[in-house]
C-alpha cells in the first residue's frame, strides 16, 4: 500500500509540474480528500466485526492447538509412568521368581 502510494505521490507531482497555479490547487484538494478517504476506508476495515471475527477465530484455534498439545505431553508423561512400572513389576516378578529357583535348588 506504501508502494501504491509514492508512485501515486511521484505521478502527481509529474502531473502537477505542468499544470497552472489554479489546477495545482484543485489537483492537491483532490488527493488530499482521496488520501482521507482512504484513510477512513482503511480504519473501518480494521474495526470491521468482519476482521475482528477472524481475529478470534484464530485466537480460539491457538488455544485449542496448545490444549491438545498439552494432553498429547500428558497422555505421554502417562504412558512413560505406565511402561517403567510394568517394566519395574517384571523385574521384581523375574527377580522373586529367580530367587525361589536358587531356594528350590538348595533343598
Amino acid at each position: 500500500m506504501n508502494k501504491l502510494i509514492a508512485v501515486s505521490v511521484a505521478g502527481l507531482a509529474i502531473a502537477l509540474a505542468a499544470c497552472t497555479e489554479r489546477e495545482r490547487v484543485d489537483t492537491g484538494n483532490d488527493v488530499e480528500a482521496a488520501a482521507g478517504k482512504i484513510a477512513n476506508e482503511a480504519q473501518d476495515a480494521v474495526q470491521s466485526p468482519e476482521l475482528k471475527e477472524v481475529g478470534s477465530e484464530i485466537k480460539e484455534a491457538a488455544g485449542d492447538a496448545g490444549q491438545v498439545i498439552k494432553d498429547a505431553a500428558k497422555g505421554a508423561a502417562e504412558g512413560a509412568r505406565e511402561g517403567a512400572a510394568k517394566v519395574e513389576s517384571e523385574t521384581r516378578d523375574e527377580a522373586g521368581d529367580a530367587k525361589t529357583a536358587a531356594e528350590d535348588a538348595k533343598r
